[in-house]
């Protein structure tokens, strides 16, 4: 089990919003597996989000809603994308989760590899609130900067 960082110290067990972290990683990922065809098959994600508060602000300072985000991954996922990720470390202070992950993003014959760090913030619910992506990679992946700016121009 991976330690959590708390506000207070270092903990050997899940916090709760590391387990909703787990749990809304696991939904994507269940629903990229069953294949994306609309953004409605976020749906079942969309249960660890507070839907109408919801901003994420991406790796090219993109700022998009659950909607936008929605698109977003919508056209990411497009084309036959594969993704998986290893987490490093993840922390959990106050209303805040640091996730520090290597991504690697499949699609026809290229494959990134990015360095990111997600910050979750929630909601006094327990729902995610706003999610910042911070990545290193040598290269981005075309595929997905043009999905990050479709979703900006057309919502």
């Amino acid at each position: 089990m991976t330690a959590a960082t708390t506000a207070n110290a270092v903990a050997h067990e899940e916090g709760p919003l590391t387990r909703i972290v787990r749990r809304f990683t696991a939904a994507q990922g269940a629903v990229l597996a069953a294949g994306v065809t609309s953004p409605d098959d976020y749906a079942p994600v969309a249960e660890w989000v507070e839907v109408d508060e919801f901003r994420r602000i991406g790796a090219y300072l993109e700022s998009l809603s659950w909607r936008e985000y929605t698109h977003f991954l919508t056209a990411w996922a497009s084309g036959g994308t594969q993704f998986e990720f290893t987490e490093f470390r993840i922390s959990e202070i106050g209303d805040s989760v640091f996730q520090e992950i290597e991504e690697r993003h499949f699609r026809g014959g290229e494959f990134i590899r990015k360095n990111v760090i997600a910050v979750y913030r929630f909601s006094a619910a327990g729902k995610i609130v706003h999610l910042d992506i911070y990545e290193q990679a040598a290269d981005s992946g075309g595929w997905i900067k043009d999905a990050a700016e479709a979703a900006t121009r057309a919502h």
